[in-house]
């Protein structure tokens, strides 16, 4: 009897060091869990990130005052509005091409996600500027 009771706390103690050691990881996911992994941003920069971007090279702003530089006036204040700087990082693709020119994006099921952009230059000979902006998770990762 007194040697189940022993065997019992023990049992008892190691399962709340796991539960200690399990529940941290989770705990500090959680804010970044409730945010989706990519989402489309409606704000759009001014002419100065036609200049700088690119279909294939975005611009990648992490905090508000890096926005100031693409973004002006009410475009900075809804940037502002729909992404949290602290747990969300911007991209930019601004590029001038054919008016058939897409840019797509798809999710990878993985731990963090993954984000996979992927550029299909159009066949008409139409010059036309195209922007698209994206905040995603800091946590996740994006590559062509």
């Amino acid at each position: 009897m007194i040697g189940t009771l022993a065997r019992f706390r023990r049992t008892l103690g190691m399962l709340a060091v796991a539960c200690l050691f399990v529940g941290s990881p989770l705990s500090a996911a959680e804010p970044d869990a409730k945010i989706p992994p990519i989402q489309t941003v409606k704000a759009r920069p001014g002419a100065k990130a036609l200049d700088e971007g690119g279909a294939k090279k975005p611009i990648v702003i992490r905090t508000a005052d890096e926005a100031g530089k693409y973004f002006e006036g009410d475009a900075l204040a809804v940037l502002k509005k729909e992404v949290d700087f602290a747990q969300q990082v911007v991209l930019v693709f601004a590029w001038r091409g054919s008016g058939q020119d897409r840019l797509d994006c798809s999710v990878a099921e993985s731990s963090p996600e993954q984000v996979l952009f992927q550029y299909k230059r159009g066949r008409t000979r139409d010059l036309r500027p195209h922007v698209q902006v994206y905040a995603l998770r800091s946590n996740v990762k994006w590559r062509f």
